[in-house]
């Protein structure tokens, strides 16, 4: 009688049970793990933790593409990641991801993270390290040999390190100057290694479609390795020269895997050009290879854009002037520069709006059930006062995978007593919940775009002030795609 479906009061205690047998185990096991051992031995919480994050993390984006997977090593060799650095922990998440489940990612982070004695414990338990610099004075940078020593022992039982070159992050999407410490760790476990053992640094440029929101793309580009080995007779000569050429090899490689806008001045410029490029030239109905070829395009505007920079500095001074007329016009529209793509404006409208009828209910399910823990972490994010954009992500994603869980917890329960929601309507519930949320995210994008095209087509007809500053804003963006092309 107790598993009767209409005992809500039964279902609710069983609810209860659950949890709080599943919250014991978790501490438990967590609290088992912050023993400090060695770094790259796993504990069951650890496991368990590292699953649930990258479940999550691949959810959190709408496009996770992944290219050069042939390039991640097989036969087991010593393996350095080294990537850009744009977006905190979801930079460190995306590394992790391609490594199999059996084995760790070691990532070195900055000393003074680890001040707080619990901060540390926790820092070690995601199996983090410090790294300690210039600023963290000098008397601390001897404690980095025994961080180096211990980076060596866990090449050595064939386990990864994660060092971003760059030292820090910014949100500019431009390859920042490298730090030596990666070159250090490498060159000092190929000499002990020997030819037992070769060390490979492997770039990866990790690319999103949008540091501060969550929802759109992440491209992470693995590059070939660099054997380390190869650079080891010159590195016994003339240890300088030879970290300078390893240097060189990984920022090119890092410039050729990302959007490596490297200018101040016409930044936003740059920005804005690639942006109209890749729209304009983009195939619409190639929906798989869309978001790559996007990115090689702006990758080649962006290329040609600095070459202009250096060969002719008044031409791009004038597609400089050109964005910025281009940025204020459709600032003051309000439209996406997407928008003005003209292939993608002809998608037949009625048959687009039949599909948004048609989805119109699975979304205002995915909207009630998703919107509140979706929406939390970014008010308790504003409410903790993040300032720095590339930050942002990072603190929505960690909220959030506390918040999606609880929610779904508490509204299967509520649900469940109300309407005395029998097991497998139950079951279907919670799969409800769970599925909906990407339905929702892309039907709310989808008629947003359908109300802007809607809004781009009928300004082409009206003779107005904004339909005079959408034909000036045809016109601007015609002129740089022109200028851009003859150059």
């Amino acid at each position: 009688m107790l598993l009767r479906a209409g005992n809500s009061h039964s279902k609710i205690f069983i609810f209860q049970v659950i949890i709080g047998c599943n919250s014991y185990i978790l501490l438990n096991l967590q609290l088992k793990s912050l023993i400090m051992g060695k770094i790259y031995e796993f504990t069951p919480s650890y496991m368990l933790a590292k699953g649930y994050l990258l479940f999550g993390f691949k959810r959190f984006y709408r496009e996770f593409i992944v290219t050069g997977r042939e390039n991640l090593p097989v036969d087991g060799s010593p393996v350095i990641f080294a990537p850009n650095h744009l977006n905190a922990l979801m930079d460190a998440l995306a590394i992790s991801t391609l490594v199999p489940r059996t084995k760790a990612v070691i990532y070195l982070a900055r000393a003074d993270l680890f001040a707080h004695k619990t901060m540390a414990r926790l820092m070690h338990f995601a199996k983090i390290m410090p790294a300690f610099r210039m600023r963290d004075g000098f008397e601390n940078l001897e404690k980095n040999n025994r961080v180096f020593y211990q980076c060596v022992d866990v090449l050595r039982f064939s386990h990864s390190l994660c060092i971003m070159p760059e030292g820090g992050q910014g949100e500019e999407r431009k390859i920042r100057p490298l730090v030596k410490g990666i070159f250090r760790v490498a060159f000092e476990a190929q000499q002990q290694f020997g030819e037992a053992k070769k060390v490979k640094i492997i770039p990866v440029g990790i690319n999103f479609g949008d540091l501060q929101k969550s929802g759109k793309q992440i491209i992470i580009n693995i590059g070939t390795p660099i054997e380390v080995s190869d650079y080891m007779s010159g590195f016994l000569l003339n240890p300088v020269a030879a970290t300078n050429e390893m240097r060189d090899a990984l920022r090119n490689s890092l410039s050729d895997l990302t959007l490596d806008m490297a200018t101040a001045k016409y930044y936003k410029s740059f920005e804005t050009i690639s942006e109209i490029v890749s729209h304009e030239y983009i195939e619409p109905d190639k929906k798989a290879n869309n978001t790559l070829e996007e990115f090689r395009l702006k990758q080649e505007t962006i290329r040609k854009l600095i070459q202009i920079e250096n060969d002719d500095p008044d031409k791009m001074k004038d597609l400089y002037r050109l964005a910025g007329t281009y940025n204020r016009i459709i600032g003051k529209l309000k439209f996406k520069s997407g928008i003005f793509n003209q292939q993608k404006r002809y998608i037949p409208t009625f048959g687009l709006f039949l599909k948004l009828l048609l989805g119109l209910p699975v979304f205002l399910i995915g909207f009630l059930t998703n919107f509140l823990p979706a929406m939390l972490p970014v008010a308790i994010r504003k409410l903790l006062r993040v300032s720095y954009p590339g930050f942002y992500t990072s603190v929505d994603f960690g909220l959030a995978m506390i918040t999606f869980p609880v929610f779904y917890i508490l509204q299967t329960v509520a649900v469940a007593a109300i309407f005395n929601l029998s097991w497998w309507m139950i079951l279907i519930f919670i799969a409800l919940q769970f599925f909906s949320r990407p339905f929702a995210v892309t039907w709310y994008s989808r008629t947003r775009k359908f109300i802007a095209r809607l809004r781009f087509d009928g300004l082409l007809v009206q003779r107005s002030h904004a339909a005079n500053l959408l034909y000036r804003a045809i016109s601007v963006r015609n002129k740089i795609i022109y200028k851009l092309n003859n150059a």
